[in-house]
């Protein structure tokens, strides 16, 4: 398949296009207007594209000068672009635990990575939300044929979870080596050696809609493992074919900064024998101020804006496009120098929810195009993404129980005029945090650090600590009620750390809760019913 090397444009033959996608569209909007339907032949497909650790300010349609991503640029000129979208979690397996089934971590118990290093101690099987309504079963049950291609780290990969019916991954959670992977194929397991593992799952995807058959609608959840922007893949330089273009550029958006020294007083510390942390904050180190790390990341990014532009041009030539929602978003960020910092929202103790992880991409293609180029200043979470896309898709009636999630979907069809929400929630392990449109309170689990408190109109690169500031009190007393609330109304006293509550798979400092809770304090890998309808 060729691929257009240059951004995407659509504009071959506009009148045409434009007659197709209001054509294909009716059903979308008829279904919104006038109540839920089951699916049927020739209902909407879903292209969910989930990246890796990237945060919204590295893309070029985001305002980054530096990383070129023309693919995605392109998406969101065709689409609506959503500047403050959140990310529920600042790791990777608690925020797709979210996107699946619209909860919180305090609600589906997954709260930091799920280490690979326990993957043999795991339960055969082992799914780590399979319990929950989630979006691919849902739609499954639906009539939709159901794809996962790329990074799942959402328990054990060698089966499809959660209602896919086509899976393809890699035998680790998380990225260790773009170049040298195993992967497993419908049961089927091989090596992939000696090519990018973001360029195959590009390739699978695109062999995946060559195969589709008119008739029954597909949901295709393609999970990109990069940027990823975490060593050893992104320190130093980069073997792929993007990195030569990005040697010796100056990067401006890259902040030039001290070290954090929340990360240097862990690294000195003689009580810290955590070596792997250890290990992970000496990286750090290395790839702070590092003129080839920042050329690898910016590299890793353009590489899968290749891949993007590569799957959406197979859209358009297999005919697909005008009766498929694109959905495109992020995981979370992480962080590429702001505040002294690389990695993980975790790299600190206690963690740093700022608003470079925090804050990812989210870009909206609807089938036929409305809307086209709007930017939304909505705030979204990522607990609202799952709904929305079902009542796109004509099945709004279908909820995930006591999820905070809420459609949005009527700003894709041009209804601004319906009351949104003023704040969005998140959550860290021992962190939990409210934005709104003006503040962001960071709240801390007693003996685990101090809140804060920051003024993103005066302060949006977050410097200025007012947690204190007598001038705050009433603003702080105010939040910390909204967000004590929300946990209170929304978290499972089963997986709530803050209220003795276990978590699944593992957590970052389990010392932290040993020391509240007691010594038999672990996390657990619970085998659950599986949700079923």
């Amino acid at each position: 398949m060729k691929h257009r090397h240059q951004p995407r444009t659509h504009q071959s033959d506009p009148v045409a296009r434009v007659l197709r996608r209001i054509l294909a569209g009716i059903g979308c909007l008829a279904a919104i207007v006038g109540g839920p339907v089951m699916a049927a032949p020739g209902g909407h497909n879903v292209l969910f594209i989930l990246t890796d650790n990237q945060p919204a300010s590295i893309l070029g349609a985001y305002g980054n000068p530096d990383v070129r991503t023309p693919h995605i640029d392109q998406l969101a000129l065709e689409g609506v672009r959503f500047t403050r979208a959140y990310a529920a979690n600042g790791m990777c397996s608690p925020t797709r635990a979210t996107l699946m089934t619209g909860l919180m971590p305090s609600q589906h118990g997954i709260h930091s990575w799920l280490d690979d290093g326990l993957l043999s101690q795991w339960p055969e099987g082992w799914s780590a939300v399979a319990e929950f309504r989630s979006l691919p079963l849902t739609l499954a049950h639906r009539g939709y044929r159901t794809a996962m291609i790329g990074k799942w780290h959402l328990g054990k990969p060698e089966q499809a979870s959660l209602g896919f019916q086509h899976w393809v991954t890699f035998t680790d959670g998380h990225t260790v080596d773009f170049w040298n992977n195993t992967v497993i194929e419908n049961g089927r397991q091989y090596p992939v050696r000696g090519q990018h593992l973001v360029d195959f799952f590009t390739d699978k995807a695109i062999e995946y809609l060559a195969a589709v058959e008119g008739g029954q609608p597909f949901y295709l959840q393609l999970n990109y493992d990069g940027p990823y922007l975490n060593p050893p893949t992104n320190l130093g330089p980069a073997r792929n074919r993007f990195y030569p273009q990005y040697v010796g550029q100056r990067f401006d958006s890259f902040p030039r900064v001290a070290f954090n020294q929340n990360q240097v007083d862990q690294l000195m510390d003689p009580d810290n024998k955590n070596a792997f942390i250890k290990g992970k904050l000496l990286q750090s180190l290395q790839m702070h101020n590092d003129p080839e790390t920042m050329a690898n990341v910016a590299s890793q990014n353009t590489l899968v804006d290749d891949g993007v532009g590569r799957v959406l041009d197979a859209l358009d030539e297999l005919g697909l496009a005008d009766n498929t929602l694109v959905v495109f978003s992020s995981d979370q960020g992480n962080f590429y120098g702001q505040h002294g910092l690389w990695q993980h929202t975790v790299v600190t103790k206690p963690s740093s929810p700022y608003e470079t992880p925090m804050n990812i991409p989210l870009i909206i293609r609807t089938p036929r195009g409305e809307q086209a180029g709007k930017v939304s200043p909505l705030l979204i979470g990522q607990y609202d993404i799952a709904p929305t896309i079902l009542e796109l898709l004509g099945f709004g009636e279908v909820s995930f129980a006591n999820s905070p999630g809420l459609s949005f979907g009527f700003t894709l069809m041009g209804s601004d005029s319906q009351p949104w929400r003023d704040a969005v929630f998140f959550e860290q392990e021992e962190t939990r945090v409210i934005r709104t449109d003006r503040y962001s309170y960071w709240k801390r689990l007693p003996t685990t650090g101090e809140a804060k408190l920051f003024d993103m109109q005066q302060d949006p690169g977050q410097h200025r600590n007012l947690a204190a500031d007598p001038a705050y009190a009433s603003v702080l007393a105010s939040l910390d009620s909204r967000l004590t609330a929300f946990f209170e109304r929304y978290a499972d006293p089963q997986y709530d750390l803050w209220r003795g509550g276990f978590a699944k798979g593992s957590v970052d400092r389990p010392e932290v809760y040993r020391a509240l809770y007691g010594e038999d304090w672990r996390p657990r890998t619970p085998v659950l019913p599986a949700f079923d309808e």
